[in-house]
Formats: C-alpha cells, structure tokens, sequence
C-alpha cells in the first residue's frame, strides 16, 4: 500500500494513526479502478512525480478493494498525501477520516 511516513504535526509530534481517504470512482467496479489507476499514473507523469517502488503493489491492492457506496478507502498517514493532493487535483470527490 502506498502510505507516506507519518508526518510531523505542528506540535512537533509525530502522527501514528492512519486516516482513511475514501475517493468516489468515476465508474463502478473494475473499469472504475482501471481509470483511477490511469488517472493516478497521469498525474504522476504529467506533475514530473517520484513513481513510487511499490506502485505494483499499490496496483494490486487498488484492483482488490471493494466499493462501498462507490467510494473505495486507501489509508493515508496525514491530509497532506500525494494521494490527496491526487483525488483534487483530477476532480475525485474525496473525504478523510480518521480510524476509530
């Protein structure tokens, strides 16, 4: 799963509790995280992004999830994820919240 490390909050502390990114897909079912994958990998290249090392992994983990409600849920260390910045920037309807 691509995670980035847990992010220094301004306390100066550090954040070890993953949220949960729930990003609504453009489609259902597998086209729909087909074209996320696209997109994400769109957005890497065309932002002259890192592509992370385990982006294979990321791929499968991505294809394997299932919807709920549409929306499908990528644990994130903190709101300032790539994959946030990602699902605005290409017009994902997202929202965060924390594991409880």
């Amino acid at each position: 799963m691509i995670t980035l490390g847990p992010k220094v909050e301004a306390g100066g502390e550090e954040s070890v509790f993953h949220k949960k990114l729930k990003i609504r897909l453009k489609e259902k079912g597998k086209e729909g995280r087909t074209v996320f994958l696209k997109d994400y990998l769109d957005y890497l290249l065309k932002n002259n992004k890192t592509i992370p090392p385990d982006f294979p992994a990321f791929v499968r983990e991505i294809m394997g999830l299932d919807e709920r409600g549409g929306f499908i849920h990528i644990r994130i260390w903190h709101a300032g994820s790539e994959l946030v910045e990602f699902a605005a920037k290409m017009n994902y309807e997202y929202k965060i919240e924390h594991y409880g």
